[in-house]
Order: structure tokens, then sequence, then C-alpha cells
């Protein structure tokens, strides 16, 4: 009987060592194996997008360029000043244009001497030439009339009146062609005028054009240009823009890769650093058509769909272009797609899904079909892991691991765009 207990007893202790063994190498096995983090699929918004940094600026902004070379003689305003559309801003001033204008002046008015009527020595002189040829025509005249009567009595000759007549003819060209060039000197005179007159008006222009004045409503940009400074023309000597809510843009420096998804209209929303509580919406107004050669940015600007109240030029931000959102789908975070691929966790080893992507944003991934409520989605990176490995998880809130925080503190700190989403 001792006999048998013993043999029992020799037969079970190794028994229960083996089991002993195999489950501590089953425990070491899984606490070796290597952690990943997972969650699940929850429902979210979810928005694709590029994004820009941009600066608020006026929608447009008017140069006071000089349009006359000269000395800055008066600099009336100053940077931020306010000003209305006419008002003089600054004043210009060349010797030289009054020189000018006045010889312009001179000579328009000895050109209207030259073609009046009455006062013109040399129409005046084509007048009394004319009525010396009038005079020689009248005496022709009563010479061919006389020699008539008299070859009707054979008192004259044939001879002398053909002479007669003939000369006649000659006095008559002679006083046509005088008039025809006295018209032809007049036309000229006129001519000359308008010439004279055109380059006085040129030169008074010059001289007005010494006063620079404003375009619009606004108000100065930048500091002018210093009074006594030599400017060129079309030299810039200040800036002025209407910086009025209405009038202010969101001017985007947008890279070259994404510019071609812009289009007129389309949706965008914004954080500016100043109201960083507070999401902006507006749409793309203008795109323009060069980019910057330094930068390869392309400048696109966003009209404010409700400003906020102290938006001010110089302003800065950031901008979301919109290029496809939902406001609920099933979504998973960004990280969950690894080399275009979704991994889960069954029964402690990792499978792969054959699961479709809709919408992608930089938080968050839209799950069309191929992954179930229960799948517990590995979101951080396999690294060497394959299909198949033995892997211990860490499981996070759906919510938290795609961003979607309830409380509007922690969402609004968390990303300059979280509120949109």
């Amino acid at each position: 009987m001792l006999k048998g207990k013993s043999l029992t007893k020799l037969l079970l202790y190794p028994s229960v060592a083996l089991v002993g063994a195999m489950v501590g190498w089953w425990v070491i096995q899984i606490l070796l194996s290597p952690k990943v983090t997972v969650t699940r699929v929850t429902n979210g918004p979810v928005v694709s997008a590029f994004y820009a940094t941009g600066t608020v600026r006026p929608e447009r902004e008017y140069p006071i360029r000089t349009p006359v070379q000269g000395t800055v003689e008066q600099v009336m305003v100053d940077k931020g000043d306010p000003v209305r559309a006419g008002q003089t801003l600054a004043v210009v001033t060349d010797p030289q244009l009054k020189f000018r204008a006045e010889r312009a002046k001179a000579i328009l008015d000895e050109k209207i001497a030259l073609a009046d009527e009455k006062r013109s020595p040399i129409l005046s002189e084509f007048d009394t030439n004319i009525r010396v040829a009038e005079q020689l025509v009248s005496i022709s005249q009563r010479e061919v009339d006389r020699l008539t009567q008299m070859a009707a009595t054979s008192a004259a000759s044939s001879v002398d009146l053909d002479r007669a007549v003939d000369q006649l003819k000659t006095r008559w060209a002679q006083l046509e062609s005088l008039k025809s060039q006295r018209r032809t000197r007049q036309l000229e005179l006129n001519r000359e005028v308008e010439v004279a007159r055109a380059d006085y008006e040129m030169a008074v222009s010059d001289i007005n054009q010494q006063i620079l004045k404003s375009p619009i409503d606004g108000v100065v940009l930048d500091r002018p240009t210093s009074q006594g400074t030599r400017v060129a023309i079309n030299d810039i000597l200040m800036r002025v823009a209407n910086v009025t809510q209405e009038h202010l843009v969101m001017r985007a420096s947008v890279d070259e890769e994404d510019v071609t998804h812009c289009r007129i209209g389309q949706a965008v929303k914004m954080s500016l650093y100043a109201f960083e509580r507070i999401p902006l919406t507006g749409k793309v107004t203008r795109i323009y058509p060069e980019a910057d050669p330094d930068r390869r940015t392309f400048e696109v600007d966003v009209r404010f769909d409700d400003p906020p109240e102290l938006l001010s030029s110089g302003m800065t931000g950031e901008l979301a272009f919109i290029l496809a959102e939902k406001r609920s789908a099933r979504v998973l975070p960004t990280t969950a797609v690894q080399n275009d691929r979704i991994y889960v966790v069954r029964e402690g080893r990792i499978a792969e899904l054959p699961a479709k992507i809709g919408i992608r944003s930089i938080e968050r991934v839209e799950i069309i079909e191929g992954v179930s409520e229960d799948d517990r989605v590995v979101i951080s990176p396999i690294g060497n892991l394959s299909v198949g490995h033995r892997v211990r998880t860490h499981e996070i809130s759906p919510q938290e691991a795609s961003g979607l925080v309830p409380t509007r503190e922690v969402e609004v700190n968390e990303s300059a765009f979280k509120g949109f989403n």
C-alpha cells in the first residue's frame, strides 16, 4: 500500500511540474509579447482639407505714386491717419515744371495771335496780296470789256482782245491761288494752336499732379516718404486702403501642390491667433495667378462670412481649405491606417482587415465598410510586427483616440481647428 502511494507521487510530481512549466512559459510569452494600443470605431465628423497660413489684409491697397519727379515738399498725413477721397496727402515739386508751363503758355499765346483773323501778320499779308490781285483782275476785266466793245466796231483787233483775255485769266488764276494759299496757311496756323494748347495743358497737368490726393476713403497703411526726399517718377510715397471689416480678407499663402485644389467660392475654416477661441469661416474670392518666386506659394484671398469685432489688418492665423466634409460618419483616428492597411487584434494576435476608407483628415479617417464596432483596431505603429504575431493590448476610448473630446476647453487647446470637426 505504501509502495502504491509512493509510485503515485512519483508519477504526479513530474506532471505537475510539467504543467507549471508550460503555464509559466505561456505567462512569460505573454509578458514578453509587444504591447499595442487599440481603440474602436465611433461616430463623429470628418473633414478632408489642406492647410495654409495667412495674414489679414485689405482687399485692395492703393499705392500713392509720384507721376512726376521732384522733391517732397509737404506731407500732410502719417501712418494710421484716416483719409477721405480727394484729400491732399502730399506735394511733390519740380521747378522745371513751372518753367515748362510758362514757356508753353507763351508759345500758345503766340500761336493764337498768328492764327487770329484780325491780328495775324501772316494772314494780313495774304489779305493785302489778295486785294491787289482782285484789283488787277478788275482792271483786266474792264480792259476785256473795252476791247470787246471796240472789236464789235472793228476799232480793236482780235489779237489785242485775245491778249487781254489771257491776261485776265492769268490774274484770276493768281487770285485764286492766293486765296487757296491763305486757307491752307490758316489751317496750318490753327493746327499749330491746337498743338501748342495740348503742350500747355500737359504742362499744367504736370503741375497739378504735384499734388497727390487719396483715391478712396481709407487709412494710411505705412509711414510716408519724408519731406525733402528726392523722388523719381512712379516712386511710391505711401499706401492707403479701406480697412473696415467688410473690406478685409484673409490672404493665405498656399503651397503650389495645393493651389490646384482651390476654387472660387470654396469653403474655408480659419483660426486667428488673436481670436483662438472663435472658429471663423469664409469663402475663396480670388486666386492670384503668379507664385512667389522664392517661397513657391500662391496668394489666395478668403472673405470672412462673419468677421469678428476688432478684426485688424496684419493679424495672422491658419486656414483649412475644405475638400470634403461629413458631419457624422464612422471614424477612426488617422493612425489606424498604416501603409494603407488597417490592423486589429483578435484572440491576442494581429490580423488585417480589408477595410474601405472614405474621407481622411489630419485627426481621423472615415470607415465606409470592413470594420465592426467590436473590432479592436491597432492605432500604435505596427513596426516589424506581422499578421499572426501575438501582442498585448492597451485600449483607449474611441472618443479620446479620435480627438472627439466632449469639453470645449480641451477641444480648443488640442487643435486650432478642433471646433470645426
